[in-house]
């Protein structure tokens, strides 16, 4: 009898719990990756978690090294000193940053540094090349902001390219996102 009381409580509790939590029963638990998201960021913002991924990508510095290329094929004047080997980073907030040398500590043997963040991996490669490229502008004598030399070789290049590069960048092609697709685990995120 006892057995049967303590079996009734749990199973009213579990029919019981979600309604009052204000949650669907056998719902899904992908359906919540939002909000856990955005937790998520915040804990990141806070400074609680931190980036366990790759510190890079070979695929990437090989992107980085056909920007390279591209660039300088189209007499782009992007510096001669950028590390080849691109910085991972754990960041939500930027797609890419370039970092002039002195900026952070280890960044002392090359004039530029490029660093991307390492969720970006999941995006489509022609949107990971625009952010290449977006960042290897920002090495053109006085292109480090968003304004003059860096807005006129953005305009430059996005007329002589596929590439449409501008101070923010969301690309979604079908064909690219399957390139990427199998990239796998993009969860470095540890407290």
């Amino acid at each position: 009898m006892l057995i049967k009381i303590i079996l009734l409580t749990i199973v009213a509790l579990l029919i019981v719990m979600p309604i009052i939590l204000n949650q669907k029963l056998f719902v899904d638990r992908s359906v919540n990756h939002y909000a856990e998201l955005q937790k998520l960021q915040e804990k990141l913002r806070n400074g609680q978690l931190r980036w366990i991924g790759p510190e890079t990508d070979e695929r990437i510095n090989r992107m980085l090294a056909e920007c390279i290329e591209l660039l300088r094929g189209l007499g782009v004047p992007i510096s001669d000193s950028i590390c080849p080997d691109v910085t991972l980073n754990g960041s939500r907030r930027y797609y890419g940053l370039c970092c002039p040398k002195g900026s952070k500590k280890k960044y002392t043997d090359y004039d530029y540094y490029i660093e991307i963040s390492g969720y970006t991996l999941k995006n489509t490669e022609k949107s990971l090349r625009n952010t290449l490229i977006h960042e290897l502008i920002h090495t053109v004598p006085g292109g480090l902001r968003h304004t003059g030399e860096w807005k006129k070789w953005a305009k430059f290049v996005s007329e002589r390219t596929e590439y449409d590069i501008k101070r923010l960048d969301g690309d979604k092609t079908s064909r690219d996102v399957e390139r990427l697709d199998n990239y796998g685990s993009t969860n470095w995120l540890r407290p």
